[in-house]
């Protein structure tokens, strides 16, 4: 009896969110929860490992992961990127599973004239990515810190800039479409390539090229291995039925944000497949 109270008690702190309720999630210093992914000569661990400094120069890029895996939650990072002609420079945060599901925010560098920094979002599915949506900031991501968040569940994926949400993809497998279910890491990074710039080369000139990041805690359901079949489980605030949807006056922000920056959407060259055939109507 003994035993198996124990066992019960460690298996709940396994597989409990990370935050603990009344503490402030962007006051968790970075090693709790992450460690560094690649690059390590090119990340700075600053303000008494409340931000983190990763960068690009002409040697490498960088990056930074979590300890752990996860199947659902609230996760939220606050980024500020490279400021100066960081054309062809990506800065990123998205979730990754080993077996091919993913999740991206990518940031696309810009000058600020004639090339504005772009969001550029993507979902994939056991690999199959091609799900690409494009918003054009409405600020200077790279003067201030702003909030980028993910809301996952079983029922909806959703993008937040600053809480205001930017993209929602509904869950359509009872459509015949696909949906991100395996247990994926948090990975933050900054690398360079041209299809970000189309074909405009890196500006060396202004390297290295810097973005910060902060706000270490994770609000999110841990995975068994590749089993998320816990993460569903409505204990978990963010699985609650007010969250499969947007409530009124995030629907509002919704259409305010796509009708004035959304400058590409995948589904409108695939509108036939079931995840665009099944869109929110707002």
């Amino acid at each position: 009896m003994y035993l198996s109270t124990l066992s019960f008690f460690l298996l709940h702190l396994i597989i409990a969110p990370l935050n603990i309720k009344g503490v402030n999630l962007d006051n968790v210093p970075f090693e709790k929860n992450y460690a560094p992914l690649w690059g390590k000569e090119n990340i700075r661990i600053l303000d008494q490992s409340q931000e983190v400094q990763i960068t690009l120069n002409q040697n490498s890029g960088s990056g930074f992961q979590s300890l752990r895996k996860f199947g659902s939650g609230w996760f939220k990072l606050r980024t500020k990127l490279p400021q100066k002609d960081s054309s062809a420079v990506i800065s990123t945060f998205y979730l990754k599973a080993d077996a091919g599901d993913e999740i991206d925010f990518e940031f696309l560098g810009g000058n600020n004239k004639e090339r504005p920094h772009i969001l550029h979002t993507n979902i994939f599915t056991n690999g199959k990515g091609g799900r690409e949506q494009r918003i054009r900031l409405w600020f200077d991501p790279a003067a201030d810190f702003h909030n980028y968040t993910l809301l996952w569940n079983e029922k909806q994926l959703v993008f937040f800039v600053d809480d205001t949400p930017i993209r929602v993809f509904k869950n359509t497998t009872n459509k015949g479409g696909m949906y991100p279910t395996q247990a994926m890491k948090i990975i933050a990074s900054i690398w360079n390539d041209t299809w970000a710039s189309n074909g405009v080369p890196v500006n060396w000139n202004d390297a290295p090229f810097e973005a910060h990041y902060r706000g270490f805690g994770i609000d999110a359901c841990q995975a068994q291995g590749t089993n998320t079949q816990e993460c569903r489980s409505p204990k978990y605030w963010w699985n609650g039925e007010k969250f499969w949807g947007l409530n009124p006056r995030k629907i509002q922000a919704y259409k305010n944000i796509r009708s004035k920056y959304l400058i590409y959407d995948y589904c409108a060259k695939q509108p036939q497949i079931p995840e665009c055939q099944n869109l929110p109507i707002y």
